[in-house]
């Protein structure tokens, strides 16, 4: 049987992701779907981390997918006057 992981168990064996960062990828569909213990619990199987970890060595992990994004989200105004 696997171990449950708590949250930072789970950054500590994924190299440190933010809470955020995890629940965007995992809303996506490429993350392990995180386990309600409590209302104010939730786990994830380490398995399933195991084979996440693999499968992004693999080339097969996340990629942003907005190319226009900038640094801080703010993008250059262009002047359309001369």
């Amino acid at each position: 049987m696997s171990k449950l992981l708590r949250l930072p168990n789970v950054q500590a064996k994924i190299g440190g992701l933010s809470r955020i960062t995890i629940w965007r990828l995992e809303r996506k569909g490429l993350f392990p779907k995180r386990r309600v213990v409590t209302p104010k619990i939730v786990v994830w199987v380490e398995n399933e981390i195991d084979e996440w970890i693999q499968s992004r060595d693999q080339g097969c992990g996340y990629m942003p997918a907005n190319k226009h994004s900038t640094k801080g989200g703010l993008r250059k105004r262009t002047s359309k006057t001369g």
